[in-house]
């Protein structure tokens, strides 16, 4: 879909040995087997030339799907659900509701659609957090879900997210991951029924959801078993869906920080465009690199500037937004953040590819794409 450069990321940061907390040293992870080339599939059922029910063009000239706010509050309507029973970390079932968001009594057929995942280090946290930017999506035009996804892990509590181990982090994720990629074929499944375009998909992740939204398109099983050998035996197919309707993500839409385990999983096969929401001084998920949660046991991780600068080296779109010595707690307001995700969707359909640097709301580099 873009140009794309040979070879590794020019760049690429130096990545130093992981900084462990005084008296600790880190869990190793075996990374011997992992492809530093990335891969020439992103996965089996994203398909990436499945044809939209409703194409670029027709969205881009569209009066919604921008920045205006062209529904009211009454206009929209809510569905919910339950898209999955599965069991947690503990053995216990796990109901994963969903809340779906969209105008209501108008003719468009089909719309894009959003998926929200949140945050919560993967032990606590609700798709509440996400029905503020899903409301204001859907405001837009877009037809929006948040999700729950099984949550928690051997160790960890949300007064102690460096209570666990690399084990039992990646084993959270790994369910994370399992759980979205239930969620896009349940939605993809029922598309005339809630009236969403499966190849028009987005994903939309806050903090821990940001990361289960990454891993999910850059990662395969063959990836987290390199991390962890015998997680797929142990969980179950990373993605178990046989059959159904074929979907296709077109971006990924990022909040409260981003991480990734290594951008040379992310090719010029299967880069998404993306959205970065994140403070330069986060301590929960690193802006460059650094230990997962700043605790010193766990896996080290590359945020968002990296991945941006992965990104770039391939020519594709995204739109870094960071604020400079804030933390993981950012201060853009909800409908601000929708109107990013929506001017940048806009601007993809568009044919307008750019490359944008925000610090603190003020465009400091905007590159269009050849």
């Amino acid at each position: 879909m873009f140009a794309a450069c040979e070879g590794p990321s020019p760049f690429e940061p130096p990545i130093k040995e992981p900084i462990g907390e005084p008296g600790e040293e880190p869990e190793p992870i075996d990374t011997s087997g992992v492809d530093t080339t990335g891969h020439s599939n992103p996965g089996p059922v994203i398909i990436d030339t499945l044809k939209p029910r409703n194409s670029n063009r027709f969205l881009a000239l569209s009066k919604g799907f921008g920045t205006a706010n062209i529904y009211s509050e009454s206009e929209l309507g809510i569905i919910t659900g339950t898209y999955k029973q599965a069991p947690d970390y503990n053995g216990s079932t796990a109901n994963l509701n969903y809340s779906f968001i969209a105008p209501q009594n108008d003719t468009l057929k089909y719309r894009p659609f959003v998926i929200f995942v949140h945050e919560g280090a993967f032990i606590y946290g609700d798709l509440g957090s996400e029905m503020g930017k899903a409301r204001s999506m859907a405001r837009k035009g877009y037809a929006a879900a948040a999700i729950n996804y099984r949550l928690g892990f051997a160790g960890g509590s949300e007064t102690n997210t460096c209570g666990g181990n690399n084990k039992e982090v990646i084993q959270a994720i790994y369910r994370g991951v399992q759980d979205t990629y239930t969620a896009l074929h349940y939605f993809a499944d029922k598309s005339n029924e809630f009236g969403i375009d499966p190849g028009q998909m987005m994903l939309a992740g806050s903090s821990a959801g940001s990361m289960i939204i990454s891993a999910l398109v850059y990662m395969d099983e063959a990836d987290f078993e390199a991390l962890q050998p015998g997680i797929s035996k142990t969980l179950g197919p990373l993605d178990n869906a046989k059959g159904g309707t074929e979907f296709r993500v077109r971006s990924l839409l990022t909040y409260m920080g981003y991480s990734v385990f290594k951008t040379t999983y992310v090719n010029r096969n299967n880069a998404k465009p993306t959205v970065f929401f994140q403070g330069t001084s986060d301590s929960v998920l690193p802006y460059i690199q650094g230990n997962l949660f700043s605790c010193g046991r766990y896996f080290w991780m590359l945020g968002a500037k990296p991945a941006s600068e992965r990104l770039h080296s391939l020519k594709v779109p995204y739109d870094l937004n960071y604020q400079p010595g804030i933390g993981h707690v950012l201060s853009y307001s909800q409908e601000y953040i929708a109107n990013r995700y929506a001017e940048f969707m806009k601007r993809f359909w568009s044919g307008d590819l750019r490359q944008t640097t925000v610090e603190d709301m003020k465009t400091i580099q905007d590159i269009k794409i050849p």
